[in-house]
């Protein structure tokens, strides 16, 4: 019986983490930005660099070298991979039509440095945004 409930235990326990996994990719930024709420439209005018502030603030895009809820997020929100946002970023910066976003190793890596720096958004996976970060919007 003992057996049973610990088999249980550990399947409950399995579940718990792959749910917890699979959170929903977000925007998340410095909760320093006056700008709280985006619509689909407002986020990929920031991400694509077609509106570069928010509020009176300067936006400084981090972005890791891959990931899962980034590539998700990218893809749903802005129509391109993390490789075709890279591309598009490195074509803005070449023609003079913007900064490149800063990229970091992972998303941890991502969401450490957005809590940092005033103004910095990053795609996060929604369980990761805590610690110094706001949401922006799914």
């Amino acid at each position: 019986m003992k057996k049973f409930f610990l088999h249980v235990a550990l399947i409950a326990l399995a579940s718990g983490l792959c749910t917890s996994l699979h959170a929903e990719p977000v925007l998340a930024a410095h909760p320093g930005l006056k700008e709280k709420n985006l619509d689909a439209d407002d986020m990929k005018a920031v991400l694509l660099g077609k509106r570069v502030t928010l509020g009176d603030t300067r936006v400084i895009i981090i972005i890791a070298k891959t990931g899962d809820a980034q590539e998700a997020f990218l893809k749903d929100h802005v129509g391109m991979t993390t490789s075709q946002f890279q591309t598009h970023w490195r074509r803005l910066f070449m023609t003079g039509g913007g900064s490149a976003p800063k990229v970091v190793e992972t998303e941890a890596d991502a969401c450490k440095l957005a809590a940092e720096t005033p103004g910095a958004i990053t795609v996060a996976d929604s369980a990761a945004v805590t610690n110094g970060l706001i949401s922006l919007g799914k």
